[in-house]
């Protein structure tokens, strides 16, 4: 008999507890609202934009099905209700609202400024809405048991309009930047490859940024965010220019950018401030220091506005 072949065509989140299975769409109709002058919506992923992360409002709406939850295997004074908010970059999870579902449920928590402030402003981060074990309980088969266990959860995700920019970001210590005959100090360096006017693509990256561990580490767990908002603005002016000086070669002779290009995100973002073609952007990039487009970058990403409110 020959053996069957299999082939994993995608990566599962494999939930075991069947023995929960009647609650697991208990949170499917959560909604949340970003601003206050907008309804709520029970839309999952939102594009924030740079001038509009100031006025974020945000707000969540769980809506339990109480239908769900009296006629779920588990007593739902068993159950606790809580609302996290996570920024994947600074890797910094914030516990907004933690409600035991022995009352009833809450109709609206609010997300707070001071816990956006916490993430960065808000413009890149996950919130996320779960029905979790309020306490461990005796280990039975296809039944979650242990604290914190989650049975149902719904996520929101707010991420700034750069997809055509990304690229990875690694830490590096003082003897990797030896190794590449940099101090040992260095803050950051970009390392371009290529393919900064053709269509992204995440199984070929544009570039990658190397940032000294320290700095990382840093970010990513110092609670006091005000130092960490005027730096991100600073790379994130910082790095386009020397992407964009180390690429030039490659769009010099370009009418326009192509679309769905980290080039025409680029542009666009300049844009944002003044109108400028692909022409003038190279004219900008021959600069010496590149003082203009460092100028309109800042300016995009709000540099003063950061470290004046840091």
């Amino acid at each position: 008999m020959s053996g069957a072949k299999y082939r994993k065509s995608a990566t599962r989140d494999i939930r075991p507890f069947f023995g929960a299975a009647s609650l697991e769409q208990a949170l499917d109709a959560a909604q949340i609202r970003l601003y206050e002058d907008q309804p709520f919506t029970d839309a999952t992923s939102f594009t924030v934009e740079e001038q509009d992360a100031a006025k974020l409002s945000i707000a969540l709406r769980p809506n339990l099905s109480e239908t769900t939850l009296v006629g779920g295997a588990i007593a739902r004074g068993k159950l606790v209700l809580a609302i996290t908010a996570y920024n994947p970059f600074l890797k910094r999870t914030v516990l907004v609202h933690k409600a035991t579902l022995s009352a009833p449920a809450p109709d609206e928590i609010v997300i707070g400024p001071e816990t956006l402030e916490r993430l960065g402003g808000g413009s890149r981060m996950s919130v996320e809405v779960a029905l979790c074990l309020a306490k461990e309980m005796p280990k039975q088969p296809g039944n979650p048991f242990l604290q914190g266990h989650w049975i149902s959860k719904k996520s929101f995700d707010l991420r700034p309009p750069t997809i055509a920019e990304e690229f990875g970001i690694d830490p590096m210590d003082d003897a990797g930047w030896k190794a590449m005959g940099m101090p040992a100090k260095t803050l950051y360096f970009v390392q371009y490859y290529s393919g900064v006017n053709e269509p992204v693509s995440k199984d070929r990256p544009m570039a990658k940024v190397l940032i000294h561990e320290d700095v990382y580490k840093k970010l990513s767990t110092d609670t006091n965010s005000k130092m960490a908002r005027p730096l991100m603005a600073f790379l994130a002016a910082e790095i386009p220019c020397q992407i964009l000086a180390a690429s030039v070669s490659e769009w010099k002779d370009a009418e326009l950018p192509e679309a769905r290009s980290p080039l025409q995100a680029f542009l666009k973002r300049i844009n944002r401030i003044e109108p400028c073609t692909l022409g003038q952007l190279r004219g900008y990039v021959d600069q010496p220091g590149m003082p203009r487009l460092r100028a309109l970058l800042h300016a995009d990403q709000g540099s003063v506005r950061q470290v004046v409110e840091a």
